[in-house]
């Protein structure tokens, strides 16, 4: 049976327990907001493919501890030289779906997306409204947004439509790609069996998770971060 390793309960960039279990996998998705030397040179060593997230708000009230979009870029632009694009993609989530955050994911994609030659793919998704959240960004002197879970359909498709090369990871109403789908298969070189109908995602998911039935957590993180993201689904 297939295995394919992903980290998505926390961050690969902090979390390196991942390093030691690369090996028992025939492939590995690394997550991370916090690129650095270290991780890159890790990632190199395994089969992988490493999906860097950059939202623009790093360094800010939303994402206090995760580095700025300078530094990113800096990061970003080594990873791609170093595992090459088609192991790359370029994750902007979540998308805080008010004017301040699209703008900052609109302007992620233009400063590193489109001027660095559309080299890479793109993740989107919006950010899950969850009760504890709201009561974040009220201790933290902010509006919370007035939806309930998901914003309203036609306002992600709205937004969808400034990344309109970008995939869509888990979001319910729209077309999505899983974050382990028959594409990576083929970047990872997975001889794997076709998959058809419920055989294809893991019952586990969320019915708008579309990964793979291969996908195993390897990260036993059970709470945020060291990032302190605002928008954390980790209560």
């Amino acid at each position: 049976m297939v295995k394919i390793g992903v980290t998505e309960r926390g961050d690969a960039g902090l979390d390196f327990s991942w390093m030691n279990k690369a090996k028992d996998y025939d492939g590995v998705v690394l997550i991370t907001k916090h690129l650095s030397h270290l991780f890159i040179e890790q990632a190199a060593k395994i089969n992988s493919i490493v999906h860097a997230t950059i939202t623009g708000l790093g360094g800010s009230i939303y994402e206090p501890k995760v580095p700025t979009l300078i530094m990113s870029k800096m990061y970003f632009d080594l990873l791609v030289k170093t595992l090459g694009p088609e192991r790359v993609v370029l994750r902007i989530d979540p998308i805080i779906p008010d004017d301040g955050g699209i703008a900052k994911a609109i302007n992620v994609y233009e400063q590193i997306h489109i001027k660095g030659g559309k080299r890479t793919r793109v993740r989107i998704s919006f950010m899950d409204n969850y009760p504890h959240v709201k009561e974040r960004f009220i201790k933290a002197g902010l509006k919370p947004l007035d939806y309930y879970f998901h914003a309203p359909i036609e306002l992600r498709k709205k937004i969808a439509s400034y990344f309109p090369d970008a995939e869509i990871c888990g979001e319910p109403e729209m077309q999505c790609i899983g974050c382990i789908s028959e594409k990576d298969l083929k970047i990872l070189n997975i001889d794997a069996p076709p998959l058809k109908g419920y055989d294809r995602v893991k019952a586990v998911q969320r019915p708008e998770c579309k990964c793979l039935m291969y996908k195993t957590e390897i990260l036993k993180s059970k709470g945020q971060c060291d990032h302190s993201c605002i928008y954390c689904y980790w209560k």
